[in-house]
């Protein structure tokens, strides 16, 4: 089965979580600079309010893409599903986040 990023199916490991996760922070955060600086800079009116909004959505997007992560690497660590609502309890999704980081995969 081939591995797609934005799909909850299959496992990954502790390095590629970590990498797709970082890819989807800098992928935020970049966009969102580029859109703040985009229209603070536009003079036909003032549009200066599009730019956090481009990036809110931006990071909804990407937020979702996170969870189809977080959800093959607790797969991998044969953790239950519901342990992804644990990212909606702030301060707790951070040790989630970590512990999914490091914890080992679990072999079959």
């Amino acid at each position: 089965m081939k591995d797609t990023f934005i799909s909850s199916e299959g496992r990954i490991g502790r390095f590629v979580f970590i990498v797709r996760v970082a890819l989807l922070v800098l992928l935020t955060l970049a966009v969102t600079k580029l859109a703040l600086d985009y229209f603070n800079e536009w003079h036909h009116g003032n549009y200066s309010p599009l730019g956090p909004f481009v990036g809110i959505v931006i990071a909804l997007f990407c937020s979702l893409a996170g969870l189809m992560q977080l959800l093959k690497r607790l797969r991998d660590m044969d953790k239950p599903a519901y342990w992804s609502l644990l990212m909606l309890v702030p301060g707790v999704n951070l040790l989630v986040l970590l512990y999914a980081a490091v914890a080992p995969s679990r072999s079959k």
